[in-house]
């Protein structure tokens, strides 16, 4: 189990070609009611369209004998652009919030933020290893360097690693902690898969640990997300997971219940 929960840490988020050429075409434009629906057809390819654009802004700082300070500036005040439409149309600040810090970043900032990356490196290959401990401590620095730097992204993936490795040294409740917290981030960037797994894992801690209200609180809250996605499956998986929470309480007539909804989206 932990083994598949570091493999989903390891790639980074994924681009859409079409997506980002549409925005970069919307951008020119100036566009900005249509880069609104573009981010509210794809909410999940909001943030890595803009990100791309920051990394490779970053990329010809650091490369570039002579880095191209105009190219730098556009792709930083395209990513800002898109970030402000997405904090608007999805209802995501740190996705703009994110944009403006980095863009904003140091040469003493840069390094720190490669510096957070290679701890976080470490921290999973730590617990790869079955380092619990060491990669529970790397992972923490990790949050601490990705806050400090406005780099929400990356203090979600530490609160995710911190919560990978609470549960391989069996402390349920600091586990519920952590991926709680990497789920909050993650809404408020409008990554909505990675809010999926960390509600998951919140409700696989919940169950293990009987804290069964929390649990129950917690499926309700992903029902509500599924279905503000149109998600049937989602829902449908929660709706079964929140009949368990029922169940333990003693709810039995509230489960029956729940799990006949559940049966009924799957029709």
């Amino acid at each position: 189990m932990i083994h598949v929960l570091l493999a989903a840490l390891l790639p980074s988020l994924q681009t859409d070609a079409d997506v980002r050429a549409r925005f970069q075409t919307l951008h020119v434009k100036n566009d900005r009611e249509g880069c609104a629906a573009l981010w509210r057809e794809k909410p999940s390819l909001a943030l890595p369209t803009i990100e791309r654009d920051l990394d490779e802004a970053l990329e010809l700082r650091e490369k570039a004998k002579e880095p191209d300070v105009a190219a730098i500036r556009a792709l930083e005040e395209r990513a800002g652009w898109g970030a402000r439409i997405a904090r608007e149309a999805l209802g995501a600040p740190l996705i703009a919030d994110l944009a403006f810090a980095r863009a904003g970043w140091t040469e003493r900032d840069r390094k720190l933020f490669r510096d957070e990356r290679a701890i976080h490196a470490r921290a999973l290959a730590w617990i790869e290893k079955g380092e619990n401990r060491n990669g529970l401590e790397a992972a923490q620095e990790t949050v601490t360097r990705a806050l400090a730097l406005g780099d929400w992204h990356g203090a979600a993936m530490g609160y995710e690693t911190s919560a990978i490795a609470h549960q391989a040294l069996s402390a349920i409740d600091d586990a519920i902690v952590a991926w709680s917290q990497a789920r909050v981030i993650y809404r408020e960037l409008a990554l909505a898969n990675n809010e999926y797994v960390c509600l998951r894992n919140v409700l696989d801690m919940c169950y293990a640990a009987d804290r069964t209200s929390r649990g129950r609180e917690a499926a309700d809250q992903a029902i509500v997300l599924a279905r503000a996605r149109g998600d049937r499956t989602a829902e449908a998986e929660f709706l079964v997971r929140r009949a368990g929470f029922e169940e333990k309480l003693g709810l039995r007539t509230e489960a029956e219940a729940t799990r006949k909804a559940a049966q009924a989206l799957k029709k």
